[in-house]
């Protein structure tokens, strides 16, 4: 896999982004189930646009959802059983899930098992797929590690982790 190129002055250490894929599901559902505005959606059935502006009208084959993911806002939303009664800074405990990869997956997966399982397994189950996109910096990151228990949270849940290696140019 080639390495994407990215202009940043400061990159983060890696970005993620959810992708939804669906047969005929309304991406409006998805993100009122999900509670997140997404970047990209089209539904099945809606109107395709062509680059060249030549081609007849073509109709989406599916539907798709594509949105980026911030951990850092979800912290206060999962239990951590004691970590939530410690006089521990937010900010800080923000700026280490935005530095921190595994730490960062993690979350997602809790998150996503928590409070969505049942969307993710509906979609699954009607034939859509599921991706947790993760483009790492090669300036930032040069390893991580992901607990089996997370791995194992993501299978549960259908979603497939697509990891990318980009480049920053300045």
């Amino acid at each position: 896999m080639a390495a994407t190129k990215l202009a940043a002055l400061d990159p983060p250490p890696f970005q993620l982004s959810l992708r939804i894929k669906h047969p005929s599901m309304d991406p409006a559902d998805i993100s009122k189930e999900l509670g997140i505005k997404p970047e990209h959606s089209f539904r099945s059935g809606q109107p395709r646009h062509s680059k060249s502006g030549l081609a007849t009208v073509a109709l989406h084959t599916e539907s798709y959802w594509l949105a980026p993911l911030d951990p850092e806002s979800w912290f206060g939303t999962v239990p951590f059983g004691p970590l939530a009664n410690m006089a521990i800074s937010q900010k800080l405990i923000d700026s280490a899930v935005s530095q921190n990869l595994a730490w960062a997956l993690g979350l997602c997966a809790v998150r996503f098992n928590k409070a969505h399982a049942a969307l993710l397994q509906t979609i699954c189950a009607e034939g859509g797929e599921i991706s947790l996109l993760v483009t790492l910096s090669s300036a930032a990151v040069n390893a991580f590690s992901l607990p089996p228990q997370v791995s194992r949270l993501f299978g549960e849940l259908g979603i497939t982790l697509e990891f990318e290696i980009a480049t920053f140019s300045v």
